[in-house]
């Protein structure tokens, strides 16, 4: 896995060979780690993209669920979500 920073990225040239031959790179601005590009056949790529959002939103997932384990949430902000989220207020029987 390679390195390049944005202001490389208009010598496509020489992206196109380093992307065929670490398959992984990098993008930097200004030093920092913004972007990662993979290698995708253009029969993949559709496959490709589904996999990598899967593999995000499980990693989100296990954020969450490691910060909940560590700090569990009090049980009335919870159905209080619930409620809001449905549109509906609270039951004064349950504040």
């Amino acid at each position: 896995m390679g390195y390049l920073s944005v202001t490389e990225l208009k010598k496509t040239k020489a992206l196109g060979e380093q992307l065929a031959s670490e398959h992984e790179i990098i993008v930097t601005r200004d030093g920092k780690p913004m972007a990662i590009m993979i290698g995708v056949d253009g029969d993949t790529v559709e496959s490709s993209l589904r996999e990598i959002r899967r593999a995000l939103f499980s990693a989100a997932v296990s954020r969450v669920r490691e910060r909940a384990a560590e700090d569990p949430p009090d049980p009335s902000m919870i159905e209080a979500a619930i409620y809001a989220g449905r549109g509906e207020e609270i039951p004064h029987s349950r504040v």
